[in-house]
């Protein structure tokens, strides 16, 4: 670590504020914010913060919606040697005060559009000790958030901080049960993102790119000599020296060093990459990873689209106006992008990758996505919030190369397993486990539940898939949704991915209903495409010829809208919940 600071992200921060001093780290809307200017702030907060009693380990929760005021609160945190616990803004008030509780929150800083919420909540809440409001007084009188910020001096706490702390708590969706804290540390993501890009690199050399796609490939890994890739990646020597395992080696010790040396990273300052994640919350790792990023290397410049709101036209406004290279998203925003009627009449052309996470998006829709932004490369990346996140990833570069359900090669080392724990042959199904370096150091305040998840070292995901014969991860489901109907098992989303082809249906949530004789029967949870009105008959008979009969659903529901998740995932719990009863 460099002179600066004790502390990991003081240090980084305190590097790119002195020598990428007008460098741009955000853009929000009109709002552009240096990297000079979000440490100075950062360094307030923080002050604040000790002054305020907040210790080394000490728990600060906070609800934003993406924005600066959530980046700086994060990184304020961190360099005050405390732990971050991001909050899903969707939550209600006995959500907010579960959560609250549980990390042992001892400051909770919100913005005002969820005061009354948070008002709810608080007469249940003994541990926090002071409410921090943005837009007026919180809880208890708490002070104002930029009242709070300005009382405190724009100087590093010098908390130091390990790579082995935890960087950051992320509560886990409590899709069974209440929600979990994750603890994901330092280390685990720097080996993440050492490994990640080592992996893009000589995989990239590996996959048949075009000039424009090499050229944009140097642009989005900013790594010393990588200038040079576009043109030696043409030649097959070249090529075969680039893919090979010394290679990747050596690239993952330099982006190690230039991660863990901000002196060093300074090479990069001359190469903004400009990204975007407008589908994916900053309190969900899948998004929240970017920040980390951005903070080791201080060239990346977070564009993000003002509200709560996922409009595809504002988005592709600002892409044409802020001109980002990257653009990640989950399938569901992807799906409303390229389904905009006249999205020809925006200027995208900037960006070079698109990519895509949080769900499993279909080689349909990925070839869509060639169609409406060609020449770029699509990055499929699989993960889980225990992985921090990514691990594995996909290059596809045209619509001829997409593979269904394929998340690519991992970056990990990875097992396919049966019922009872034995590896199962390539091409057959299993759980799909996991082991890294990266992997959380466990839920908080649950050993019993850590422990669960653990097997000697490896992580049980919950997904099913198998191993295809080009050594890629092909995705079936996750174990827990599997259907058994007649002694025959049914995965929801081969089912869903047949009736998302048909004309007449925007969305579909596939359950089980329990059934007398067959234990349970396959049922489609259907949102119509806006203006139609289709026949459940009708959707019954397109599936006919497409699946096995017994995967076929016995009975259709309709409904105005299904339930999501902050990051686009369907809610098949909520649904079954509520449409899970035989009718």
């Amino acid at each position: 670590m460099d002179p600066h600071s004790p502390n990991i992200i003081a240090n980084a921060l305190s590097h790119h504020a002195l020598h990428n001093a007008a460098g741009e780290a955000i853009v929000y809307g009109d709002r552009r914010i240096t990297w000079r200017e979000l440490a100075d702030r950062v360094f307030r907060l923080a002050d604040a913060m000790v002054r305020k009693g907040i210790r080394k380990d000490d728990k600060v929760a906070f609800m934003f919606y993406n924005c600066p005021e959530f980046i700086e609160i994060n990184f304020a945190v961190q360099a005050a040697g405390a732990i971050p616990v991001p909050m899903n803004y969707r939550f209600v008030a006995k959500e907010i005060a579960y959560q609250l509780n549980h990390c042992d929150a001892r400051l909770f800083i919100y913005d005002a559009v969820f005061k009354e919420a948070v008002a709810e909540a608080s007469p249940t809440l003994s541990g926090v000790d002071a409410f921090i409001c943005r837009g007026g007084a919180g809880v208890n009188n708490g002070p104002d958030y930029e009242a709070f910020l300005s009382a405190g001096e724009p100087r590093d706490p010098k908390v130091p901080t390990d790579w082995e702390d935890v960087a950051v708590m992320i509560y886990t969706g409590g899709t069974t049960g209440f929600p979990k804290g994750v603890m994901l540390t330092y280390g685990g993501h720097l080996d993440m993102f050492c490994h990640l890009f080592a992996a893009i690199v000589t995989r990239a050399a590996a996959v048949d790119l075009t000039r424009k796609q090499l050229e944009g490939l140097t642009q989005l890994v900013a790594l010393p000599g990588v200038n040079l890739f576009s043109g030696l990646a043409r030649t097959r020597l070249a090529k075969k020296i680039l893919a090979s395992r010394k290679t990747y080696q050596t690239i993952e010790k330099a982006v190690r060093y230039l991660l863990t040396h901000p002196q060093a990273a300074r090479i990069g300052y001359r190469n903004t990459i400009r990204l975007m994640t407008p589908s994916m919350p900053y309190f969900h790792d899948a998004s929240y990873q970017t920040l980390i990023l951005g903070a080791l290397t201080g060239n990346t410049c977070a564009v993000i689209v003002p509200g709560s709101k996922f409009d595809p036209e504002t988005i592709l406004r600002t892409v044409e106006k802020e001109r980002p290279l990257f653009m990640a998203n989950v399938p569901t925003g992807w799906k409303k992008i390229v389904s905009l009627p006249d999205i020809d009449r925006y200027n995208v052309s900037s960006l070079l990758a698109a990519a895509t996470g949080a769900g499993a998006c279909s080689a349909d829709l990925k070839r869509k996505i060639f169609k409406t932004f060609p020449g770029i490369i699509i990055l499929d990346m699989f993960g889980q919030t225990e992985m921090t996140p990514i691990t594995s990833f996909r290059i596809d570069t045209g619509p001829e190369t997409v593979k269904e359900r394929s998340v690519g090669q991992t970056i990990l080392d990875v097992r396919i397993v049966d019922e009872s724990g034995n590896d199962v042959p390539r091409g057959e199904i299993g759980e799909i486990m996991y082991r890294s370096n990266w992997v959380m150091k466990g839920y908080y305040k649950d050993e019993e539940k850590t422990a669960e998840a653990m097997n000697d070292g490896w992580f049980k995901g919950g997904d099913l898939g198998y191993m295809d014969t080009d050594g890629e991860v092909r995705l079936i489901d996750r174990k827990k949704e599997c259907i058994n109907t007649g002694g025959e098992k049914v995965f929801p989303l081969e089912v869903e991915e047949v009736l998302h082809n048909h004309p007449d249906i925007q969305d579909v949530c596939v359950i089980g209903v329990p059934d007398e004789e067959w234990g349970h029967t396959v049922r489609a949870v259907v949102q119509p495409l806006p203006g139609t009105s289709p026949d459940p008959a009708a959707i019954i008979e397109f599936c006919r010829g497409k699946l096995a009969g017994f995967k076929i659903p016995r009975s259709v529901v309709f409904v105005e809208e299904l339930p999501l998740s902050p990051v686009g995932k369907v809610l098949r719990a909520k649904i079954r919940e509520q449409f899970g009863q035989p009718q």
